[in-house]
């Protein structure tokens, strides 16, 4: 990692609000038990309010990923979702044909329920 400070009047756009997606797992710590998948569409806020969000919400024991809606501008629950993973990345945002046979299955069972989205 290269971290580098930057002259703040490049930055081309600052808005104050975006859109993320939010799926939280349950289960499927046995090999014989399948996740239990919640997907969220959290529209017209920021990271600070999601994080605050999810602290009030997450059931116990389970683990979750987030991400940014690219496309559409203004989605909603029946739009098809282009998402850049910002947590949960190191699955959900690799190369599948690079997947150990354990990173397969798990990323597989993740998905199995992610109907509308498309992982760039």
């Amino acid at each position: 990692m290269h971290v580098k400070g930057f002259d703040e009047r490049h930055l081309v756009r600052e808005g104050p609000s975006a859109n993320f997606v939010v799926f939280i797992y349950e289960g499927g710590d046995a090999p014989s038990s399948s996740w239990s998948v919640d997907s969220l569409l959290l529209t017209d806020t920021d990271v600070p309010q999601v994080l605050h969000w999810l602290r009030q919400n997450l059931p116990t024991n389970s683990c979750w990923s987030l991400g940014v809606v690219l496309d559409p501008e203004h989605p909603t629950p029946e739009t098809d979702l282009q998402v850049v993973w910002i947590v949960g990345a190191d699955i959900l945002n690799a190369d599948p044909q690079r997947f150990s046979p354990e990173q397969r299955r798990v990323a597989e069972e993740m998905l199995a329920r992610r109907d509308r989205v498309d992982l760039p």
